[in-house]
């Protein structure tokens, strides 16, 4: 779990580690093995598994096309090199997901099976952080951008990478592992898991340092922690209705909880 002890590691640092450790190919990943165990789900165990896969789909490209604005208009040249690496890296992890519904799941609607408190954290809110930081970008206006920026970071850094999305894989991962079912899919996670590692990382430590330059911005930061905690029953519950893996859903808040007060604890707000 990233905290603020890996913080060391400088943006161009892990610039370096991407280069090294981000160069896994979503195209060369066999699926076979993945294909042949969706086969022989049942009806209910595959519509399960497709719930969760669709999260992790629509959340990477949604992530992946908003993130460039924030590469954009951060003023810090070492940390939009690192940012370089992000974006690229969250296309790969669209990419993979892409495949894995062409190729395992079957093609689909995947925005379908989002609920709207889900689509509201991982698209709508997130295209808002988007669009505001583009406002202030083109009104020249840097204290208006500086804000936008951390508000950005926060809710895709500190909320969706680093509480949904690694609550959801790290909790997916477990499921797989102890089915011994669906070998791609497991080794894709590890992959994306380490690579938003160092998203996290990043952006934990950039909001930190936000935090402690600009104190007035604790406040609303911390108001968009302490609203997403209120909504988390709702944006993972939806997964367990129907439940034919018999998922623990406790265990699955017990990691989100454990993270969303990690995050918190991070950047410096508890």
């Amino acid at each position: 779990m990233p905290t603020l002890s890996h913080a060391v590691k400088t943006p161009r640092d892990l610039y370096q580690m991407a280069k090294h450790l981000g160069m896994w190919d979503p195209a060369a990943m066999s699926l076979a093995e993945d294909k042949a165990n969706f086969a022989t789900l049942s009806s209910e165990k595959q519509e399960q598994l497709t719930k969760i896969c669709a999260l992790f789909y629509e959340g990477e490209v949604s992530v992946a096309d908003t993130l460039a604005w924030f590469m954009l208009a951060m003023p810090d040249p070492e940390r939009r090199m690192f940012l370089s690496a992000h974006v690229f890296e969250e296309v790969k992890h669209a990419e993979y997901f892409e495949r894995y519904f062409k190729e395992v799941l079957g093609e689909m609607d995947t925005a379908a099976y989002l609920i709207p408190e889900s689509r509201n954290v991982l698209m709508d809110g997130l295209k808002e952080r988007g669009e505001a930081m583009g406002r202030a970008m083109m009104n020249g206006n840097q204290q208006e951008l500086d804000f936008a920026l951390t508000m950005f970071a926060a809710h895709y850094m500190g909320i969706i990478e680093g509480v949904m999305a690694l609550t959801a894989y790290d909790y997916v991962g477990e499921m797989l592992t102890s089915v011994k079912l669906f070998p791609g899919l497991q080794e894709a996670i590890r992959l994306i898991r380490a690579d938003e590692g160092r998203h996290i990382i990043h952006g934990m430590d950039y909001l930190r340092r936000q935090i402690a330059d600009h104190p007035e911005y604790k406040t609303p930061v911390k108001e968009l922690f302490l609203d997403n905690i209120k909504s988390m029953t709702l944006w993972t519950q939806w997964v367990f209705n129907p439940n034919p893996f018999g998922l623990d859903s406790e265990r699955m808040m017990f990691l989100g909880y454990n993270l969303h007060r990690q995050r918190m604890r991070d950047i410096g707000l508890i």
